[in-house]
């Protein structure tokens, strides 16, 4: 049996909430959509299958594809805690259905690596940018009524620098009790070491 250790585990819960969270990057895209590119009368939705009727108009459906690591982690440290940053590549499928889904996702396309783009995103939050895109690909999309609907789907890259904070592990709580005494009144024999 392994006897259990004398000393008392940080009492500082940890906090494992990695940001930005994938809420606020799908807001922050939304946000950019609406303000410079959706007609105003598009509909704007994050992909989910909910079985909810979908609008007459033209509208745009997000949905996170994938996640890929682009570096090791780095560690930085302060007195209390250690905040944990991965940088990250995001990517996020868009799926316009109705008669301009084209012309929105090319124009989704041409401008999402634009210099007004990045620094659109740079105003707002300093751990995201855009990256690149995909091809823009088209397919029928076949309606409830069974009438043919444009469709139309381009796959953005962005970067994200995510991160962690949790507590550091100090060694300001060490007890006297955990130390050994060391004489030094019988040297040590070169064999001894």
């Amino acid at each position: 049996m392994v006897p259990p250790d004398r000393h008392t585990p940080d009492t500082q819960p940890a906090e494992y909430q990695l940001t930005p969270t994938t809420g606020t990057i799908m807001q922050m895209l939304g946000d950019w959509l609406k303000a410079t590119i959706l007609p105003t009368n598009w509909g704007l939705f994050q992909g989910q299958q909910n079985r909810l009727p979908l609008p007459q108009t033209g509208y745009l459906i997000m949905q996170v594809t994938s996640r890929r690591p682009l570096a090791t982690n780095s560690h930085d440290y302060d007195t209390a805690r250690v905040t944990i940053s991965q940088p990250v590549e995001m990517s996020i499928q868009l799926t316009a259905r109705g008669p301009d889904a084209l012309t929105v996702l090319g124009s989704v396309s041409t401008l999402w690596r634009d210099r007004e783009t990045v620094h659109w995103f740079r105003q707002r939050r300093n751990d995201m940018a855009p990256s690149n895109t995909g091809p823009l690909t088209q397919q029928d999309f076949t309606g409830a009524e069974q009438q043919y609907e444009t469709s139309a789907t381009l796959t953005l890259n962005l970067v994200l620098m995510t991160s962690i904070r949790r507590p550091v592990e100090t060694a300001t709580a060490l007890s006297l009790a955990s130390m050994t005494e060391a004489t030094l009144t019988t040297p040590l024999r070169p064999s001894d070491h």
